[in-house]
């Protein structure tokens, strides 16, 4: 079978639903980065759909933002948010999704192991786990199995896998998979000895999310503090608001004070980013 990228391997059902429109999107390069976020969210769209809708709620929020604030402020406030909000909402989605499948990985592994140690094959002891566990991980071995069973060899199923989910866990994981379906070995030991690893790398991760919560909850209070109060301010005397919008200098104002919380916001998060 041709080596094809994860994006490119659809399942029967995955079907275009809208072929002529997609095909304006399909070559470009927001269209495959789109993709490839559909497919770690888990979504059943592709890239070049999302790309659709995002435009329509976009054009949208501006001509109300437009229309209610009666300023070209509004419009672009509207597209702002049009565009950001669904945009966050996707990344939130992958990043919950990537944590349920990783923190689900070391009881697949420990239920493969014991599968192959009583004498079943690698592919029905993954059947085995995908009917034992919830989504999203069933889904994604079920994925294998199907892929297997439609013809494309089991290393080529495990890496698209691997590609899907787009984690360092799952990659290691399918690695090893790898070199013992290759060179031979007693597979079950080192599933067990990975899934052994990957707990205390989810406990490692645990403990730091725990150690980093209030720094992230003073974060999150400091980005949302202006807002309030411009919201509170709106509602108490909208004229004080108004001179905000209605002037230049107000406007220099609102976009510089957006940047610097937006800079502020980027380099908090990167503060406290840990590579494990």
């Amino acid at each position: 079978m041709k080596n094809l990228t994860a994006t490119e391997i659809r399942l029967p059902e995955e079907k275009e639903r809208f072929p002529m429109l997609t095909k304006l999107f399909s070559k470009t390069k927001q269209a495959k980065t789109y993709s490839r976020k559909m497919m770690e969210a888990g979504l059943p769209i592709r890239g070049e759909e999302f790309l659709i809708l995002l435009f329509f709620i976009t054009v949208g929020l501006s001509s109300i933002a437009a229309i209610l604030i009666k300023h070209f402020a509004g419009f672009l406030i509207g597209g702002f948010l049009g565009f950001a909000v669904p945009n966050w909402a996707l990344q939130w989605r992958i990043n919950r999704r990537k944590t349920l499948l990783e923190n689900q990985l070391a009881d697949a592994l420990s239920i493969i192991s014991a599968g192959l140690s009583a004498g079943y094959s690698f592919l029905q002891s993954a059947r085995l786990a995908a009917d034992q566990l919830p989504p999203p991980i069933s889904e994604e071995l079920d994925r294998v199995v199907r892929l297997s069973s439609l013809g494309m060899p089991i290393e080529q199923a495990l890496q698209i896998m691997a590609e899907r989910v787009n984690s360092y866990d799952y990659e290691i994981t399918v690695s090893a998979i790898l070199v013992q379906l290759r060179r031979g070995g007693n597979l079950a030991r080192i599933l067990s000895t990975v899934s052994d690893t990957i707990r205390q790398r989810i406990e490692l991760r645990g403990e730091i999310a725990a150690s980093t919560a209030q720094a992230r909850f003073s974060g999150w209070i400091l980005m949302g503090l202006p807002f309030a109060v411009a919201v509170m301010v709106f509602i108490i005397n909208p004229e004080w608001m108004r001179l905000l919008i209605d002037t230049e200098l107000g406007r220099k104002m609102i976009y510089l004070g957006i940047s610097m919380q937006t800079m502020g916001m980027l380099w908090i998060r990167k503060l406290l980013q840990v590579e494990l």
